[in-house]
Parts: structure tokens; C-alpha cells; sequence
């Protein structure tokens, strides 16, 4: 009586009193995208690397288990619910770590049509300032983030989003001209309800001249004309599942507000991996050397664009390798990367 198991102390517990490499406690916010791209596969690629040790936490620890497992770092994703803001001033007043804040989107200002508007607290700008007085660092994944955060925190620094080099690096080559008519599509997650009807007319009107493909989601509004839709599958299948779709063309249409302006090119690098060409929204996000057609979000131009790649299908491949190249050349996460991403997380 009186004696239980300590379900943490495995995890608290380390066999040398000094870290052989620095140490990290890594927090992600989910298990999805966000959490993979900006914590996961970087701390995965270090720690393969040897660069760092560590964990992914399932959970936070206690102050004692903490203590036990000395990190030099902690890294924390978007905590920012009243319950994991106490835990992070829990962290702040007991823990001597580094302690870095993690976050790549502007979140006090998702759209309307995303399926996380409203999932985010309400006064999040209240709560995201009360999270970043807790720690030393505040990274986010792009200049414009870091322009709009400006005046939240002392020290904000921008890692780029790269592609894991196990999930993007090798991908079975995807074929091209497969399809009775062109293969013309979009993948993605499912938030991006108003970032496709912005094109729902142009694939209504395209119909009968190629076949759409959607992967991910597809607003009901475009049922009616796709050729087919491949439900949504978990990360670490949708490389491979994104590539097998086979595209002549690629589309990543964005709105135009302060939001997207603030994302990353992580669309641009998934297309460019499987050698897809693309014709994206002319956005700030999209604006990198990358051989893709720009657009302004007006039915003329996009179906201007598209027709034009249907009718030089030869040149459009060519943009499709030259945007793989381009990709696998310098937005793949290698150790020169890395060194990115663990200066960025270390005291320094």
C-alpha cells in the first residue's frame, strides 16, 4: 500500500549525469502537418544525424521528471490554451532549460472558410503573448510571419520549411499523359474550402477537356465535374499517395489575405518533389525562384494559364523537372539544413 508506478520516470530517467549531445524536449502541437514539418522531422533528422538527443513528448512532465531529464532545450509548438500556457509558466519558473516557442501561421487570423476558424481560443492574441513571455525564443517559418509578430517577443528568429528527406527524397517517379485527357489537380489538407472555390468555375469550365483530380478534400460545389477524388491519408503515406495521382498539372490557388501571405511555399516543394508543373496564385508565399506560372485570382487568368500548359504538354513537363530540381537542390532537409534548425532551437 501507499506505492504506485511512475509511468514518467522512463522518460526522465538518463544513464550519463552530463547530455553527450545537446538535449531537446520537443513538443508538438499535433500530429498532422504542422507537427511533423516544423517538429517531428527535424528533431528525427538531427537525432539521425547525431546532432542532437532527445525526445518527441506524448506528454508534458512534471517539474521533478524535467528535472530529471535535464534538457538543454525545450521546444514548444503552438501551446497556447490556458491549460498549456500554465504549463509552460510552470516550465519558466522551474525549469533552467532553453525554452523555444514554435509556431507557423498566423493564428489570431485564420479565414472564415478554414476548418479551424473558431478551433483557436478567442482572445488568442492575449493568449499568444501570455505563451511567449514564458520563453527565450520565438521561431516561425517565414519572413512575413516574423514581420507580422513583430513586437511580440525580443528574439524571433525564421527556420524555412524543408522536405524530409525519407518522405520527399526517393519517390517512385510519378507518370505523365496516363489519363484520356489531361490530368489537371490539387492535394492538400482539409482548411482550404475557400482557397479552391476561388477556382470552382474554372473547373467547371474545364470539364470536358481534362480530368480533375482531387486529393485531400474537394468542396461539394466541384463534385460535379472532377474525375476522381482520393480521400485524405495519414502523413506519412501522402508523399507517395501525392505522387501516384499521376498530374500533368498542378494547381495551388490561395486566397489573398494576410494568412496566406504569411504561409510557407510547402506546396510548391510537395508539387515540385513528385515533378508536378504548377500554376499557383501570385501571393507573397509563392513568390520564390521556382519555374511555376503566377496568376492573379481572376477566372481569365487561371484558365488563361492552364490552357496554356494543355497546349504545350512537352514544355510543361520540362517546368515540372526543372521545379524537382530545383526542389531536391536546395529545400531538402540534409545536415546542411539542419544546422538551420539546431542553432535555432540551442542557446546561442
Amino acid at each position: 500500500m501507499g506505492f504506485e508506478l511512475d509511468a514518467q520516470r522512463p522518460k526522465g530517467w538518463q544513464p550519463f549525469s552530463q547530455p553527450l549531445l545537446p538535449r531537446l524536449f520537443c513538443v508538438a502541437a499535433d500530429a498532422h502537418g504542422c507537427g511533423h514539418y516544423r517538429i517531428m522531422q527535424p528533431f528525427a533528422s538531427m537525432q539521425r544525424n547525431g546532432m542532437v538527443e532527445g525526445m518527441i513528448a506524448g506528454v508534458h512532465l512534471s517539474p521533478v521528471a524535467m528535472e530529471r531529464f535535464q534538457p538543454t532545450s525545450l521546444v514548444l509548438q503552438r501551446q497556447v490554451t490556458d491549460t498549456q500556457i500554465k504549463l509552460l509558466e510552470s516550465y519558466r519558473d522551474f525549469s533552467r532549460a532553453f525554452k523555444v516557442f514554435e509556431l507557423d501561421d498566423l493564428i489570431q487570423q485564420i479565414p472564415i472558410k478554414s476548418h479551424f476558424h473558431g478551433l483557436m481560443p478567442k482572445d488568442i492574441v492575449k493568449s499568444l503573448r501570455r505563451s511567449l513571455a514564458t520563453v527565450d525564443r520565438f521561431v516561425v517559418s517565414t519572413d512575413a510571419l516574423a514581420e507580422q509578430f513583430q513586437g511580440f517577443h525580443a528574439d524571433i528568429r525564421v527556420v524555412l520549411n524543408r522536405l524530409p528527406v525519407d518522405w520527399w527524397g526517393e519517390l517512385p517517379p510519378s507518370q505523365r499523359r496516363v489519363g484520356r485527357k489531361p490530368r489537371v489537380g490539387w492535394g492538400g489538407g482539409s482548411s482550404h474550402r475557400g482557397d479552391l472555390e476561388l477556382i470552382a468555375d474554372v473547373v467547371r469550365d474545364l470539364a470536358d477537356e481534362v480530368e480533375w483530380v482531387f486529393f485531400g478534400m474537394c468542396p461539394d460545389k466541384l463534385r460535379p465535374y472532377i474525375h476522381e477524388f482520393h480521400a485524405g491519408v495519414p502523413i506519412e503515406e501522402y508523399p507517395r499517395k501525392l505522387a501516384s495521382l499521376n498530374l500533368d498539372l498542378a494547381l495551388a490557388p490561395l486566397e489573398n489575405n494576410v494568412f496566406n501571405e504569411c504561409k510557407s511555399n510547402l506546396r510548391l516543394l510537395e508539387y515540385g518533389a513528385c515533378g508536378f508543373p504548377v500554376v499557383c496564385t501570385d501571393i507573397v508565399c509563392y513568390q520564390t525562384d521556382f519555374p511555376v506560372t503566377r496568376v492573379k485570382n481572376r477566372y481569365k487568368e487561371w484558365m488563361g494559364a492552364i490552357r496554356m500548359h494543355l497546349e504545350d504538354l512537352d514544355a510543361t513537363a520540362k517546368m515540372g523537372d526543372a521545379l524537382r530540381d530545383a526542389v531536391q537542390r536546395e529545400w531538402m532537409l540534409t545536415e546542411d539544413r539542419l544546422v538551420e534548425w539546431r542553432d535555432a532551437w540551442l542557446p546561442n
